[in-house]
């Protein structure tokens, strides 16, 4: 049954690429004379299959949102990313609500990253160096390379690569995406070998550019070798799709005892969203064991200002993080975790004035502008709220957990055109296009009176019944 629906899955698949390829002819890129690997699979129709899954993939996992931490990570992907070779750096950075440990990396800059990474990474280097193996896997192209020497290299061949990924969505294993990279089944050992030694040189060069200190990624690799040892039967899948073996260690070891010089090992922010990733993955019925600790260190303390915060003590939470926000008064990290405590508190005029103070320094962050719009949606001045979260969509728009609560505020508001508009885009952006569907149909027959509104929602909707049509074929 597995199979059958797997084989469903991947014809879906070929049709929705075959008809994202001809819709946008006119934009894919002619390879250039002697690029081989363009072409096998052009980076255009890598990004076409990165899109696809992204929205598949965020259908089937739980997306793990907070502002704090996902504005965090984009900013620290980047980073690395720009000292990297991918040539377009441009990223889709996704936070997977999973305690396994995890990362990956799809075609068209795709990174995703288990809450788990944080619990194994000792330090932001042992953090940053598997984030720069990622994309290592990414600039040496290892999903057109697994194509190109493939003794078949035909379309039946690239179809096998492409299930590789669908299983990744299908059996709700994103690191899976991997075997499209280099791990397909029958021919999966030369290459994950090969590729996985190339990911190593690469990653280990953009760590050095990017700061840190190389040393950590031996660190980090035997940190990934005890977790295998100690998970027995239930090895988690990154350390499947990334074999640690000796060898590995001893060659990341040899390159940093020849490194010129020491870089970055640690940071007071990785420290911080370290332990706020620990709170959000904390459930109820934990608290009462992690209460009693002997909280020493800055960011055990912000964590039990965060536990506070969670049993609703805001007066005391609010205490620890002044006494943490005057220790380091310019870490905007604790100066939002205290705006999150006066919004959610009730406190709805200290949090404005207090935000919009950050907001005036730094213009436009998106942690605080979401904090502000949560203070006026409080206030029930969901016009204004709107507004807010307007202005974050036109830099996040494709951010699922954004569009779903701004369509929650323009119902609230009784904008009834711009909730149906902007919630066929949380659904389709969600992979769930017929319901996507259904409200682009709701949207178009409320905007009678505007003809230009009306012409661009039945564009869309041609567009979304071709993914529609796909959809009912797989099924």
């Amino acid at each position: 049954m597995l199979i059958r629906s797997l084989k469903k899955i991947l014809f879906y698949y070929i049709i929705i690429l075959a008809q994202e390829f001809y819709s946008q002819e006119s934009g894919v890129e002619l390879p250039l004379i002697g690029d081989r690997l363009s072409g096998a699979v052009s980076q255009t129709e890598e990004e076409i299959l990165g899109r696809q899954f992204l929205r598949d993939l965020k259908r089937e996992s739980n997306i793990l949102y907070d502002p704090i931490v996902q504005e965090w990570s984009e900013l620290f992907v980047y980073k690395i990313g720009e000292v990297s070779k991918v040539n377009k750096k441009s990223f889709e950075i996704l936070l997977i609500e999973d305690n396994s440990l995890n990362a990956f990396a799809a075609p068209g800059g795709i990174i995703g990253i288990n809450a788990g990474l944080f619990k194994y990474a000792d330090n932001e280097a042992q953090f940053a160096s598997v984030i720069a193996h990622e994309l290592a896997h990414l600039s040496e192209r290892h999903f057109a390379r697994q194509i190109l020497e493939s003794s078949d290299r035909s379309n039946a061949n690239l179809a096998t690569i492409l299930a590789s990924i669908v299983v990744a969505v299908a059996t709700r294993s994103p690191a899976a995406v991997i075997g499209g990279q280099g791990l397909i089944a029958t021919q999966s050992l030369r290459f994950s070998r090969q590729y996985e030694t190339e990911a190593d040189r690469e990653g280990f060069l953009t760590l050095g550019k990017s700061g840190y200190d190389t040393r950590e990624m031996s660190e980090m690799f035997k940190n990934m070798q005890e977790i295998r040892r100690l998970s027995g039967d239930n090895i988690p899948e990154f350390l499947l799709t990334h074999p640690i073996t000796t060898r590995r260690i001893t060659e990341s070891r040899e390159r940093a005892r020849n490194a010129p010089e020491e870089g970055t090992i640690d940071s007071l922010n990785y420290k911080l969203i370290k332990s706020r990733v620990k709170f959000l993955m904390t459930d109820n019925l934990s608290i009462r064991a992690l209460e009693n600790n002997n909280y020493t260190t800055d960011e055990e303390i912000y964590f039990s200002a965060l536990l506070e915060k969670k049993k609703l003590n805001y007066t005391k939470s609010l205490e620890i993080l002044k006494g943490l926000e005057k220790k380091y008064p310019d870490n905007l990290i604790i100066k939002t975790s205290i705006a999150e405590i006066y919004t959610e508190s009730g406190n709805v005029g200290k949090s404005k004035k207090y935000t919009q103070d950050l907001l005036d320094i730094s213009l436009g962050n998106y942690p605080l502008s979401y904090n502000l719009a949560n203070a006026y949606i409080l206030e029930e001045d969901y016009i204004a709220a709107e507004q807010i979260l307007e202005d974050i969509k036109f830099y996040r728009p494709v951010d699922i957990s954004l569009l779903k609560d701004l369509s929650e505020v323009q119902l609230k508001s009784n904008n009834l055109l711009g909730f149906h508009l902007t919630n066929s885009e949380y659904l389709f952006y969600s992979g769930r296009y017929e319901e996507a569907l259904r409200d682009l149909q709701q949207a178009r027959a409320l905007s009678t009176n505007n003809f230009k509104i009306r012409e661009i929602i039945t564009e869309r909707i041609l567009i979304l019944q071709s993914y529609v049509r796909s959809q009912r074929t797989r099924s």
